[in-house]
């Protein structure tokens, strides 16, 4: 038996070890990861050989490794191509070696591939806690299922031995799945700390710069004003006057994103009926979305309420629904849903414009980053840090020439 436990060892050495260079040398984010040539799906490749070549031997056509561990990864945090990879590779892998067993593995591995795919989704949404229990569930699942069979085979003088066995298997994969979680922590730290650096850098820009500038603008904008009046200015002048005035307009509207990017007014939250503020803000953007040739349709359920600033409620819904506006071209359709669910209040944002990559899609709200032509996009970094003090959070979907939906959430008030 003491051999038995050797090579149990060996094949802890096996998962562990390359997890632990992952770990250390590798950063890969869960895009990267989902590539079919990603470092995680070599990495899990290797340890699916390595965990199959070196099995501990039972039976006659009984064997045991760790195969599961690297077939549940690739799926649970590559995503289905790199899961199929593992599959097919684990599949003809264990053809090759032979053996009883292989209709049984066929069939409980396509099985647990087919659960795995129907539920990717979902599992990409949990939380590290939810996603442990999902992990283990499915893990012992497939283990009850090995114990029924060896029932059926009258290979009851294992069972002992493979709950051991699989007992190890369970705590090895907890370990692999704490060592990626602690990667994708170690990343999202990384990156709220060099987006927390710009907006450092842009907020003391800022305050130091706008408040200057917007002094000479304001005498600037009042004598343009008074020559406007002016009777013996011939309607050409005049007009260059106005062009002059909304230019000013323009240059202020930018300095009022600048100042409030430098210090948001959410230090006072109060109750706010979220419904009414969505409402007053598409009447608002109406006379917009005519001009553009937008068509509005809206499911808003009455009397939704969140901790809020109304003020900045107001200024984060206008930057978001225009975007979804300036997304169009003519005669597109900018959906507005607001409803509770769970405990959350949802507001969805939904246009039928170009769209965004995955790339896109992951520099939004990083300062000076926007994907309009005149846009500066300072206001959706705005709108990012305003919904992160009221304590909500964003997230978007879209996809190239289909159109993108902004999902914001607020808990309950």
């Amino acid at each position: 038996m003491s051999i038995y436990y050797k090579v149990v060892l060996f094949q802890v050495l096996i998962i562990l070890f390359p997890m632990l260079v992952y770990h250390l040398f590798f950063n890969e984010n869960e895009r990267d990861r989902r590539k079919p040539h990603s470092k995680l799906t070599i990495i899990q490749l290797i340890i699916l050989i390595l965990a199959m070549s070196f099995p501990i031997k039972f039976a006659e056509g009984y064997v045991y490794d760790f195969r599961i561990i690297p077939f549940m990864i690739s799926f649970i945090y590559g995503g289905t191509i790199p899961g199929l990879i593992t599959w097919v590779v684990l599949m003809i892998y264990r053809f090759i070696i032979g053996g009883d067993g292989f209709t049984v593995v066929l069939i409980n591995y396509s099985l647990t591939c087919v659960l795995l795919i129907l539920t990717g989704k979902k599992i990409a949404s949990f939380h590290k806690k939810h996603k442990l229990v999902f992990i283990s569930l499915v893990f012992w699942t497939n283990t009850f299922i090995v114990m029924l069979t060896l029932f059926t085979k009258n290979q009851s003088s294992q069972i002992s031995f493979m709950l051991i066995f699989y007992t190890i298997t369970w705590v090895c994969l907890m370990l692999v799945v704490f060592v990626i979680e602690n990667v994708n922590q170690q990343m999202m730290i990384r990156e709220k700390l060099q987006r927390d650096e710009k907006l450092n850098v842009v907020s003391q820009l800022a305050a130091s710069v706008a408040h200057e500038v917007r002094n000479p603008l304001t005498s600037v904008r009042g004598f343009l004003q008074l020559m406007s009046d002016d009777n013996n200015l011939q309607e050409s002048q005049k007009s260059y006057i106005r062009i002059a005035l909304n230019e000013l307009e323009h240059a202020q509207s930018i300095i009022n994103d600048y100042l409030s990017l430098a210090k948001p007014n959410t230090e006072e939250l109060t109750s706010i009926n979220i419904s009414d503020e969505v409402k007053k803000t598409l009447a608002l953007m109406k006379s917009y979305s005519n001009i553009q040739n937008i068509t509005i349709e809206t499911d808003i359920q009455d009397s939704l309420y969140v901790k809020g600033n109304r003020g900045e409620m107001k200024q984060l819904l206008v930057n978001i629904i225009k975007n979804g506006i300036e997304a169009m071209t003519t005669e597109g359709v900018l959906t507005v849903r607001a409803f509770e669910k769970d405990g959350l209040i949802s507001i969805d944002i939904s246009d039928t414009g170009k769209g965004m990559t995955a790339n896109q899609i992951e520099k939004l709200g990083t300062p000076f980053y926007t994907t309009k032509e005149k846009g500066t996009g300072v206001g959706l970094t705005i709108s990012y840090q305003l919904i992160q003090a009221m304590k909500g959070r964003v997230n978007v979907e879209s996809e190239p020439g289909i159109g993108t939906t902004f999902t914001i959430q607020f808990p309950s008030a």
